[in-house]
């Protein structure tokens, strides 16, 4: 068993009260770069339309946010481990070509998967909301159905359902981003791959852990709380990852031991 979310949240405090200013620079970074995407986006939109703001946002997510927030997740986790590196370190996966590729190539992976989950779960409340849809039948050229009322109710009943079946599926990648940054020379499909290793046991404490944030996730609906809610956040889920990494790492120490075999001198 893991150690408990307080537990998680103390370390990643004392990890952060010895460098909290360069903590903070750090976040504001990832958060005035994402409010950066999204007005970019939203520009685009008044000329392009949903497409191109769709279109424009997700180019950048890929590119340009993600290698970032890998960057700042880096630079937290080396913090964790008392690492005083200066600031710029969160542009890591900007600094060389091949690095950015890696950095690109993981957020691709990381994104699809998440993507295709949604779009499993998803799958029955659009089938659902289609055929509840009055184009529908007025472009078939037929009276909606009085049926069709009902399926508005189970709609949002479906929605409830896939969203929690979206959470409990996609958790079992949350290890990957932490493993990714900590290794430059781990395939990205192994990162992956060892996050649903690891996860299977974890998962239920880092969703407990994300749980305890609700209170301060609702403080950054005045934006500026942000700036120390991220990385706080941030450095509790490199935290929570250390543990989970560190108690898997020991339980496989304690299998091998207990099934690799040994000999006496004498025996042999």
């Amino acid at each position: 068993m893991l150690a408990p979310s307080k537990i998680v949240k103390k370390v990643a405090k004392t990890a952060l009260s010895q460098n909290f200013l360069s903590a903070i620079a750090a976040a504001s970074v990832l958060i005035f770069a994402i409010f950066a995407a999204s007005l970019t986006a939203s520009l685009i939109h008044v000329f392009a339309g949903t497409m191109g703001y769709s279109i424009a946002l997700t180019v950048m997510i890929i590119f340009v946010i993600g290698p970032l927030c890998l960057g700042v997740i880096n630079f937290l986790r080396r913090m964790l481990w008392e690492q005083k590196d200066d600031v710029m370190l969160i542009f890591k996966y900007f600094s060389d070509l091949a690095v950015y590729k890696r950095a690109v190539h993981f957020v691709l992976s990381f994104g699809i998967r998440l993507v295709t989950i949604a779009f499993v779960v998803f799958l029955p409340c659009v089938v659902v909301r289609i055929l509840s849809s009055e184009q529908l039948y007025t472009a078939l050229d037929i009276a909606l159905p009085i049926w069709t009322a009902n399926l508005w109710a189970l709609n949002y009943f479906l929605v409830i359902i896939a969203t929690m079946a979206a959470v409990f599926i996609a958790l079992k990648y949350y290890l990957s981003v932490f493993v990714f940054v900590s290794n430059d020379e781990l395939d990205v499909a192994e990162a992956i791959n060892m996050s649903t290793i690891i996860s299977k046991r974890t998962g239920a404490d880092f969703f407990g852990l994300v749980a305890s944030f609700i209170g301060w996730f609702l403080t950054c609906v005045f934006v500026l709380p942000l700036v120390v809610v991220l990385p706080y956040f941030l450095m509790s889920y490199c935290t929570h990852c250390r543990f989970a990494i560190t108690a898997y790492n020991k339980d496989v120490d304690a299998f091998n031991a207990k099934s690799t075999p040994s000999f006496s001198v004498d025996e042999i």
